[in-house]
């Protein structure tokens, strides 16, 4: 009994202990929160204080910029033009409307986005629009751009008499000539070019993922593509400030206003090929295949061709079966016909081209006496593949093109994988002229299709393709510029003839340039004067831009692009003309090499052979029965003749060796006379032609003052039959590659001859 009082004494005392132990817990908590909250409230007044004494510095700094900002306008006001005014920024943190740490707030920002000034201190709230208006109406007003850039020392006034001096004699604008000189960087330019428009340059940072994107084709033809987007306004980009024509169509398109910046062509290239790639690779590759397909080579063989030529081969092999000698004998009369004809025509129109009317002719006092002022933008393509090693040569080359270069727009095409080449011309100060463009890696990875590529965004009015190791005359674009003006207006091309620099480095070349001097001297000439389908060559054709855009240019599935789009044109009722400038190149001097080149041509004319005979009733009708004429004769001639010479030398062995009974056969009574004509007179005909190709260039080369060939050339026409056998074996291997690999680019290596990079060249470079 007693132990349970003790015990129930014991929890009353612990029961109130504990009472009396959370009522102390509790006032002790309060304590707390009191002490924290006087903390709060001591903290609170000492960042206060810490805010008022930062205020007081940046107040004090302001004034102190103020201060300094009046001294400095002070002192412009007594050195600049009294019409002028300070720089926008400077001038309203001067007049206290802004502060210094706004300005350089809003500049970060302009340096990362672009635009106007003005335009984002309204959007940061630290100007109202209202004080921008009353502001702007006092800006500076629009001053000369010369004056602008002496006064900006940006260039000297020396400087400017110089290119004012070169835009008196050959016109064009100052901006592009100061570039072209090198007188001042794009930035610069661009720069100064913004603030006497009032507008603003474009930011270091671009939104490539803006939700809205102008069409394609509109922004390619004006120049201008979104880079960014704010809550009132778009950003776009371009290169000259729009007309205020296109104003209110740039606004419909998209949605609301916008501001522009300005940008370099090297931006502007970038911009469009980061934000419509896609849409340009595509123009490259399928946009002829798409609107035209009857023109593309993107199909090899159409089922009907596949049936005919079927119907042919069962057709001879039913024959055979039939009576062998006879079906041999109407397969070799229609065989010797074909030679018989083709040499005749063929000899026709190297007669013609002998002529000197067959060419367009300018005196040098004709070319002399061009009115530079009148000379347009010259657009040149250069597409190259792992041609690192002759990019020096090719750049002293071009320099050395006698036309205004602030009026030049030579774009180097490089492939994506071609890491050599795009380091060294990042390597490079070249001038403002020269852009550099990377096709994107794609299939077919083919010359043309970086020439479509180049031209989407072409500048000049005219434009020229050039290879990498080409020496072109130098008054060769004034020549042909002469031409364009004195033709009919349906002469929308001119082939510059072209020939070798290094033809006496080897048997090979020699035979090479005897093959090309009867070609561009003689025969392309002879094929202007009967006015058939010219087969351009692969460089130095020269076309009227808006036309070359309307046909879709090159055909990227075509491996001899350049005599596809010759027959292209003569089809759309325009005509090509061939011009006495020559455009020299480097001769393959390697037996591989060589082979490798000549099975791409043959195989692209056997591909553009196939394209355009695909409905041949149709193709009479579009080029008249004397161009269908022509076609066969340069088209299918040139696979055709090499893949049938084989059969008759191995007839010849056989016959001459070991008199075999057959032979005679297949050659009695009037086939046997017209084959050994064509034996005897047409190959010498052939050798004779070649021959008179060099003389040609000979004497037209002494007539002018220069010395590149040599008589000598000459007796190696003996030897042509050699040149002949490999051509064969090119024709046989073009054809196994049309069947396998018809799109295949095979690759010729340049740079093969003695070409040594010259020091003044190194310097400039």
């Amino acid at each position: 009994m007693k132990d349970r009082f003790r015990w129930q004494v014991r929890g009353l005392a612990f029961g109130q202990t504990k009472k009396l132990i959370l009522k102390e817990r509790m006032e002790l908590e309060q304590l707390q929160q009191k002490l924290d909250e006087q903390r709060q409230e001591q903290a609170s007044g000492i960042h206060k204080l810490d805010f008022e004494i930062a205020g007081l510095n940046r107040r004090l700094q302001e004034t102190t910029v103020r201060i300094d900002q009046i001294q400095k306008d002070d002192e412009l006001k007594k050195t600049a033009p009294t019409s002028g005014k300070g720089r926008m920024g400077e001038m309203l943190v001067s007049r206290g409307i802004i502060t210094a740490a706004q300005l350089e707030h809003v500049i970060l920002s302009q340096k990362q986005y672009g635009g106007r000034l003005g335009d984002i201190l309204v959007d940061m709230g630290f100007v109202t629009a209202e004080q921008m208006d009353r502001e702007t109406a006092e800006a500076r007003p629009k001053e000369r751009l010369g004056e602008m850039l002496v006064r900006s020392e940006y260039i000297t006034q020396e400087q400017l008499d110089r290119a004012l001096s070169f835009q008196a004699k050959s016109g064009g604008m100052l901006g592009d000539i100061l570039l072209s000189l090198q007188m001042l960087e794009p930035e610069e330019l661009y720069r100064a070019i913004a603030t006497q428009n009032q507008i603003g340059r474009i930011g270091e940072e671009i939104d490539l993922n803006v939700p809205f994107k102008l069409p394609e084709q509109w922004a390619q033809d004006n120049g201008v593509i979104v880079v960014h987007q704010y809550l009132n306004r778009y950003l776009v980009a371009v290169e000259d400030p729009l007309p205020e024509s296109r104003y209110a169509e740039l606004e419909a398109l998209l949605g609301m206003p916008f501001e522009q910046v300005l940008a370099t062509k090297e931006e502007l290239e970038q911009l469009f090929s980061s934000i419509y790639g896609d849409e340009m690779l595509k123009h490259s590759t399928s946009k002829l295949k798409e609107q035209q397909p009857q023109n593309s080579a993107s199909t090899t063989f159409t089922f009907a061709q596949i049936m005919m030529f079927a119907i042919m081969g069962l057709s001879i092999i039913v024959g055979l079966i039939w009576n062998v000698w006879n079906t041999i004998l109407v397969v070799n009369l229609l065989v010797q016909l074909f030679y018989f004809i083709m040499t005749v025509f063929k000899f026709w129109i190297i007669y013609l081209g002998s002529r000197t009317d067959s060419q367009i002719r300018f005196t040098p006092e004709e070319i002399t006496a061009l009115d530079e002022k009148s000379l347009p933008i010259y657009t040149i393509l250069v597409p190259m593949y792992k041609e690192a090693g002759v990019v020096p040569h090719l750049i002293r080359n071009l320099e050395q093109l006698d036309y205004p270069k602030s009026k030049l727009d030579v774009r180097l095409l490089i492939e994506e994988d071609d890491m050599e080449t795009k380091e060294l011309l990042s390597s490079m100060n070249l001038p403002a002229y020269y852009t550099t463009l990377v096709v994107p890696d794609s299939l077919p990875k083919t010359k043309p299709k970086a020439c479509n590529y180049g031209l989407i965004r072409a500048r000049g009015e005219y434009a020229v393709i050039y290879d990498a190791e080409d020496q072109p005359d130098a008054d060769q674009l004034k020549k042909v510029m002469a031409a364009f003006n004195s033709l009919p207006e349906e002469y929308v091309c001119i082939q510059a003839k072209l020939n070798y620099f290094n033809s006496s480095q080897n048997l090979l070349t020699r035979w090479f340039t005897q093959e090309y001097s009867m070609w561009f001297e003689l025969l392309l000439p002879g094929i202007m004067k009967l006015d058939m389908p010219v087969p351009l060559g692969g460089t130095s054709n020269h076309f009227k831009v808006s036309v070359l855009k309307d046909i879709n240019a090159w055909d990227p599935y075509n491996v001899t692009e350049d005599a596809d789009l010759g027959i292209r044109l003569y089809k759309s009722g325009y005509k090509t003309a061939i011009i006495d400038s020559r455009t020299w190149e480097e001769a393959n001097s390697q037996v591989g090499n060589w082979i490798r080149q000549r099975s791409r041509w043959i195989k692209g004319y056997m591909q553009t052979w196939l394209v355009h005979m695909r409905n041949p009733f149709k193709l009479i009708k579009e080029i008249g029965w004397k161009g269908f004429f022509g076609f066969q004769v340069m088209i299918l001639a040139t696979p055709l003749l090499p893949l049938l010479n084989p059969l008759f030398w191995l007839m010849i062995v056989l016959w001459f060796g070991w008199q075999a009974e057959f032979i005679p056969k297949l050659f009695p009574g009037f086939l046997y006379y017209l084959a050994g004509a064509e034996f005897y007179i047409a190959n010498f005909l052939f050798i004779f032609s070649n021959v008179a190709g060099v003389y040609w260039v000979i004497n037209d080369l002494e007539e002018k003052g220069e010395k590149r060939f040599s008589f000598s050339l000459v007796k190696y026409g003996l030897s042509t039959p050699l040149y002949w056998v490999l051509m064969s074996i090119a024709a046989i291997k073009a054809a196994w590659q049309l069947v396998t690999k018809p799109f295949y680019w095979e690759k010729t290596v340049h740079g093969l001859a003695d070409m040594h990079e010259e020091p003044e060249l190194r310097e400039k470079l």
